[in-house]
């Protein structure tokens, strides 16, 4: 049964220092945050372990746990006010202590947040274009300039035939140009003397990926 709390937090990270300004308190590896909403009927209690969610709505008069929250047949007045209060919560909580992870694939967010977790870098999205709105650029916080562009696209673009399967792709600079023609190409839309573009659909591992980004951020740093 599809809960609440994997539908909101679903492309999120979660950031531990911003996570202890809003009042989680840690335990071990174990973050844990408790409200309670409706007038203190009910608490909700969100813990987070290894970047993983989950939660509890608690019925304070019984100590029960209010499992109608995630039962989508249950649209009653009161279970829906409860419902909003719930998402409320988990609502601020995305805002004040998370970093949305927008990307199509699983590699590419995890790849988002391993780039954050190294050089506090959150992409940006600077074009507005239906086609390109979700094209996602990293850059230098010094100097702004481009380490990483992520996007999505048909892998023809890459592999240069007819493969209509769309993949999200990050284009890197590099001195090294590891091509391989299986996750590895010359560059999509930049210069393949210099950049080269990464399929990010598992077939290269997260660790593979990372020292490619680390030779791009090196080369295009204040002397690149």
């Amino acid at each position: 049964m599809a809960r609440l709390i994997d539908d909101i937090f679903k492309h999120q990270k979660f950031i531990p220092t911003q996570m202890t300004e809003f009042g989680f308190h840690k335990t071990g590896d174990t973050y844990t945050y408790e409200e309670n909403f409706l007038d203190d009927s009910f608490r909700a209690v969100v813990t987070v372990k290894n970047g993983k969610v989950d939660s509890q709505v608690i019925d304070c008069s019984t100590g029960d746990e209010y499992y109608q929250i995630d039962v989508p047949a249950m649209q009653g007045k009161f279970v829906s006010s409860v419902r909003a209060g719930y998402r409320k919560i988990l609502g601020r909580i995305v805002d004040h202590c998370c970093l949305s992870m927008p990307f199509t694939s699983p590699q590419a967010n995890r790849i988002a947040g391993r780039i954050y977790d190294h050089y506090h870098v959150a992409p940006d999205f600077p074009w507005k274009s239906k086609n390109n709105k979700d094209n996602g650029v990293f850059r230098h916080l010094d100097s702004s300039k481009w380490f990483g562009l992520i996007m999505n696209g048909r892998r023809g673009l890459v592999t240069k035939d007819d493969d209509e399967q769309n993949v999200d792709i990050i284009n890197l600079k590099s001195d090294t140009l590891p091509v391989d023609s299986q996750s590895v190409f010359p560059a999509y839309h930049m210069n393949h003397k210099y950049w080269i573009s990464v399929v990010l659909d598992d077939q290269l591992g997260d660790d593979d990926v990372m020292r490619l980004i680390d030779e791009s951020f090196r080369l295009t740093g204040k002397q690149g």
